[in-house]
C-alpha cells in the first residue's frame, strides 16, 4: 500500500519538476544573446578608506616621569653608545637615556604599538666578536609605561647564520587593526641565497600567525589601499619595493608584486629600502641606502630619502622627489 502510495507521488511530483526545468531555460538568455556590455561589464571590488595602519601608535609615557615633554623622537645612531635614546621633538629638547638600554646592543629597526611600547631589535655592527649572528633575530620590546626593557621573542632563521651574512631582524611594522607586527628576518640569506622571511606575530600571544618564506626584505610597511591592506617590501637585493596583499586576518595573499623601482625615479640611485614609513596625508617616504650584507662601517652612514603620494584613482604611488637625510 505504501509503495503504491509512493508510486502515485513521484507522477504528480515528475511534471512539476519539468515545467519549472522549461521555465528556466526559456527565460536563460543564449551566449549569442548576452550583451557585449554585459561582457565587458568589470566586476567591482570592495573598496576601502586608504590610511596608514598604525596610526593608533602612541608616545610611551615614562619619559614625562622623567620630565620629558612629547612628543618624543627614538634616537638609535649609537652616537653615545650601544642602546637607545628617547628625545624631546624640539631643538635643543632633553634627551633620556637608561643604563638597563644597552643591554641589546646596537639597535637596528623600531616600531611603536597602541599603548606606546616600543619594539626593536639588535642589529650587527663593525664586529661580531662580543655577540654571535644567532643574537640578532631576537625582539625586544621598552614598556611604553615603566620604560623597563626586556626580550620579547626570537624569530626562527631559515638557515643557520654565517659571518658571511650576520643580519637577523631588519624590519619592523605595527597593524593596529589587529594588535600585531611584521617582523622581517634576513636569517640564513647571503649573497648567493635567498631564504629570508617575514613573520606575522599577535602581540598579546607572542604566537607567530603567518610566514612569507623566501624574500630577503630590508624594510617593511604597512598601509591600506583602496583595495586592502598591504605590506611593502625593500628588497635587500635589488632597488626595488615590492608590495603584497594581506587579507583583514593579515595572512599573505598571493606573492610580492613590484611597485617601483628606486634607480629608476629621477635622481634616484641603487639604494635599497632601508625603512618604509607612512604620513597622515597618505604620504610614503622611504630611505634608501648601500647595502650588501656585510657589516656596517658607520653608526650613521648615508641616506636618500624618496617622498611618494598615494594616488587612490589608480591605486599607486606618484613620485615626489629624493634629497639626502
Amino acid at each position: 500500500m505504501e509503495e503504491k502510495k509512493y508510486k502515485k507521488f513521484i507522477w504528480w511530483f515528475l511534471p512539476l519538476i519539468l515545467l519549472i526545468g522549461l521555465f528556466y531555460w526559456k527565460n536563460t538568455p543564449k551566449p549569442e544573446e548576452i550583451k557585449e556590455t554585459d561582457k565587458e561589464r568589470p566586476i567591482k571590488r570592495k573598496t576601502y578608506q586608504p590610511g596608514r595602519l598604525d596610526a593608533c601608535a602612541k608616545n610611551p609615557t615614562f619619559p614625562k616621569d622623567e620630565g620629558l615633554k612629547p612628543p618624543y623622537l627614538i634616537d638609535l645612531r649609537q652616537v653615545e653608545g650601544p642602546g637607545i635614546i628617547i628625545m624631546e621633538a624640539r631643538k635643543n629638547g632633553q634627551r633620556l637615556k637608561r643604563k638597563g638600554w644597552s643591554k641589546a646592543g646596537v639597535l637596528g629597526p623600531y616600531t611603536l604599538d597602541k599603548n606606546g611600547t616600543i619594539y626593536t631589535a639588535p642589529i650587527p655592527f663593525v664586529s661580531l666578536k662580543e655577540r654571535p649572528p644567532s643574537f640578532y633575530n631576537r625582539l625586544y620590546m621598552l614598556d611604553g609605561e615603566t620604560g623597563r626593557m626586556s626580550r620579547f621573542m626570537s624569530v626562527p632563521n631559515a638557515r643557520k647564520p654565517t659571518e658571511n651574512n650576520p643580519y637577523g631582524i631588519v624590519g619592523l611594522a605595527y597593524d593596529c587593526s589587529n594588535h600585531s607586527i611584521y617582523i622581517a628576518s634576513l636569517g640564513g640569506s647571503d649573497a648567493q641565497n635567498e631564504v629570508g622571511r617575514i613573520f606575522h606575530v599577535d602581540l598579546r600571544t607572542k604566537k607567530i600567525l603567518h610566514v612569507l618564506e623566501g624574500f630577503d626584505a630590508l624594510g617593511i610597511g604597512l598601509f591600506t589601499t583602496k583595495y586592502g591592506k598591504k605590506l611593502y617590501l625593500g628588497s635587500a637585493r635589488t632597488p626595488e619595493v615590492f608590495a603584497i596583499q594581506l587579507s583583514l586576518s593579515g595572512d599573505f595573499v598571493g606573492d610580492p608584486s613590484f611597485a617601483f623601482s628606486l634607480a629608476a625615479l629621477e635622481g634616484g640611485s641603487s639604494d635599497r629600502a632601508h625603512r618604509i614609513r607612512f604620513m597622515n596625508g597618505n604620504r610614503m617616504t622611504v630611505k634608501g641606502i648601500e647595502f650588501s650584507y656585510s657589516l656596517m662601517a658607520a653608526s650613521d652612514p648615508q641616506r636618500n630619502i624618496y617622498m611618494f603620494d598615494y594616488d587612490e584613482a589608480t591605486d599607486s604611488w606618484k613620485f615626489d622627489e629624493v634629497h639626502p637625510q
